[in-house]
């Protein structure tokens, strides 16, 4: 045989050059894919130089989509890896998700699926323990805490439900104690100050206590009903003056101003008030503190009175404090928040319709105002002067107080007291101050007599109750008024002050107590250190600009406080 041309052989050469490197890729390829522990790094190095040597797209387009898989396979990996060294159950899941979607098996999805199923349980006690904690009971406590120790949670993640369940427990304790006190309170003799005494403070130490462990105040609504009722049996037996205390809203046009909150109750028997110089607050205590309380609240804790009127003795109710301070809406209300004294006409009917088969009943009333020291009949006001008897008052020699030539009515039911009440109402002097656009210049009274006649012995009761919204104190420089005005408020505030000095008298026990120094407390003499049973409201502005009107104020109802009456039935 001849030999091959050599320009054949060339090209031969040529092509063996081209091809080997191709063959070479395509067997490195290939073993990649048949060894089993492929990398894509491995793979990514074997297309490129597959590329380099001039393999065609259709031989590669195998191992790239290998290529694709095998990348997404260690991203799903890596996701796992970092998942369960986190412990982190929803990037495990989404992680587990995203192996299922490609195939992926192995190790690392067993482990995955391991941590998971230990920590899922945890995810869930964590959450069963934050609900238990965030509305606590000692049932859902025990239970989530028990779950948690069950499903491996660390003592840290359970300090905080650990407290909660000592404090509910506590909480839980306290309430048996108060239980227990109550129960004890029901037997104690009613007639025994000391007795009566003792069974005030245990009770009032329980309620603190369960105070201070959080104890919601609802839960202990009836100790602390118990408690008043207790300390009002006190008073009743020491006969001396009852006080409470309330404090109205502040006003938007108050806040408008930048009057800020000046008050603060502490308990349903003590107030805090700020002082000027920021020290420490002054801390008044009373029989009741209402900030504000309800008009029915406000009741409830002083109707009993209207019992002991019915049963011979005199009542008093009176409302003191500056102007615009609520004493008119403490007393008489508005429509649809009836005030104290229509809501005493409704009991009064109440109590002697219930004792109607052993009672007879008659009931009397009349109203008058106190204005520039002088007394003035309101149900005759509007009359002609002509024919009218001067005003008088009078003490009898039982020491009751008697208003000659006064209007009285004799009123049968509820609705006819009622009217006469709002009849009188309309005829009161009002005048606008700076502090009221509708200020009181006067002390509104309204009496009512009542007399029960005992159907069986004819023995008679004559129980009265007085029911005084005094005009409003104020400095003269603060109401703003002038002229007419100016001496209206001259005179109201010389009132109280002679009111005050009453006061003072009584506590101090002086033999001579300055009654006729005034017609407001000749008026009173049997609501003071008299016959009668009495409540005095102290009604206070919570503004700060007020601060002055509202410590003189409390002050004041402070020092009625210590004041003793002797009661006894007419």
């Amino acid at each position: 045989e001849s030999p091959a041309p050599p320009a054949l052989l060339e090209e031969a050469r040529q092509v063996l050059a081209e091809e080997i490197p191709k063959q070479e890729a395509r067997e490195a390829l290939q073993a990649l894919v048949e060894e089993g522990s492929i990398t894509s790094e491995a793979l990514k190095a074997a297309i490129a130089n597959g590329k380099s040597v001039g393999l065609k797209k259709d031989e590669l387009r195998e191992y790239k989509d290998l290529l694709a898989n095998l990348e997404k396979r260690e991203e799903v990996e890596g996701l796992l890896k970092k998942a369960t060294e986190e412990r982190n159950v929803d990037a495990i899941k989404a992680a587990l998700e995203a192996a299922a979607e490609i195939g992926l098996e192995g190790k690392a999805v067993k482990k995955a699926n391991k941590v998971l199923k230990e920590e899922e349980p945890k995810i869930l006690a964590r959450a069963q323990l934050a609900a238990a904690c965030d509305a606590p009971s000692i049932e859902a406590l025990k239970a989530a805490l028990e779950n948690a120790v069950a499903v491996g949670l660390t003592e840290p993640e359970m300090v905080a439900a650990q407290e909660k369940l000592k404090q509910e427990e506590e909480k839980e304790r306290l309430m048996a104690v108060i239980k227990a006190a109550l129960e004890e309170s029901m037997s104690v003799d009613m007639t025994d100050i000391e007795a009566l005494r003792e069974a005030k403070e245990k009770l009032g130490e329980c309620i603190k206590e369960a105070m201070q462990a959080g104890v919601p105040e609802a839960h202990l609504f009836e100790a602390d009903l118990r408690r008043k009722r207790i300390h009002n049996a006190i008073e009743d037996i020491k006969g001396s003056i009852r006080v409470f205390c309330r404090i109205r809203p502040i006003s938007e046009k108050e806040k408008d101003s930048g009057d800020t909150q000046v008050t603060e109750s502490s308990g349903s028997m003590t107030l805090e008030v700020e002082n000027k110089d920021g020290g420490e607050r002054s801390s008044f205590a009373f029989d009741a503190v209402f900030t504000p309380g309800t008009q029915d609240e406000i009741f409830e804790d002083c109707k009993d009175l209207v019992q002991s009127a019915v049963d011979g003795y005199n009542v008093t109710i009176f409302a003191y404090g500056q102007t615009g301070a609520g004493k008119t809406f403490t007393m008489y209300g508005a429509p649809g928040m009836e005030g104290t004294a229509p809501r005493t006409i409704q009991e009064l009917f109440k109590v002697t319709a219930q004792n109607s088969s052993r009672f007879d009943y008659k009931i009397y009333a009349s109203m008058l105002e106190l204005y520039r020291n002088e007394l003035v009949d309101l149900l005759s006001k509007d009359k002609p002067v002509a024919g009218k008897s001067k005003l008088s008052i009078k003490t009898e020699k039982d020491g009751r107080i008697k208003v000659d030539n006064l209007a009285e009515e004799e009123c049968r039911n509820a609705e006819e007291l009622n009217n006469l009440l709002d009849r009188g109402n309309d005829q009161r002097t009002v005048a606008s101050t700076a502090m009221n656009s509708s200020s009181s210049r006067s002390h509104l009274v309204l009496m009512i007599r009542i007399l029960s006649t005992n159907k069986e012995s004819g023995e008679q009761l004559r129980g009265k109750i007085l029911m005084c919204d005094l005009a409003g104190s104020e400095r003269l420089k603060k109401s703003q008024v002038t002229d007419e005005m100016q001496q209206e408020a001259i005179e109201i505030n010389r009132s109280l002050t002679v009111l005050g000095d009453v006061i003072e008298a009584l506590t101090k026990k002086q033999k001579s107590i300055p009654y006729r120094n005034h017609k407001l407390t000749q008026l009173m003499q049997d609501s003071l250190g008299g016959t009668a049973k009495t409540l005095m409201f102290v009604n206070c502005s919570p503004a700060s600009s007020n601060l002055d009107e509202t410590l003189m104020s409390l002050k004041y109802a402070t020092r009625a406080k210590k004041i003793t009456n002797t009661t006894k039935k007419g």
